[in-house]
């Protein structure tokens, strides 16, 4: 749903001069297919073993009794991730500029939340407009 959206916005983020990058902890064999199935016109890269989210901080690892819960789901994000910790990054979204400054991050540890894309697209907007006009 989240891909779907971000997708809805990207004609506009484009035409700001940016680009939408997605970074996910699934293999590339899957965010490959998720890729074509959407029809995404973004990039998906792998955070593979959860590399990046370590360096920001963002890494969830479950606790037992939801690890054991996913399980008998049938969840098995080991296959997934190829990781059998079963952790999971923290849902972020980042405005970077060209010079690789983070300028607007929107972080919640609740996964449940995640930034609505026109308010992404707001900041964008805001950010573009501020460099053109100091």
């Amino acid at each position: 749903m989240e891909l779907e959206a971000l997708k809805e916005i990207d004609p506009a983020v484009r035409e700001l001069g940016a680009r939408i990058v997605v970074l996910a902890p699934e293999l590339e064999r899957y965010t490959r297919a998720l890729h074509k199935k959407l029809g995404l016109p973004f990039d998906i890269l792998t955070d593979l073993h959860l590399k990046i989210a370590e360096q920001f901080g963002l890494v969830f690892t479950f606790p037992d009794y939801l690890r054991d819960l996913y399980k008998s789901f049938g969840s098995t994000l080991d296959r997934f991730h190829d990781e059998s910790e079963y952790r999971l990054p923290v849902p972020a979204r980042y405005i970077v500029d060209a010079s690789g400054e983070i300028r607007a991050a929107d972080v919640n540890a609740d996964y449940t939340i995640r930034p609505e894309p026109s308010e992404t697209l707001r900041l964008l907007k805001e950010l573009v407009r501020t460099e053109r006009d100091p």
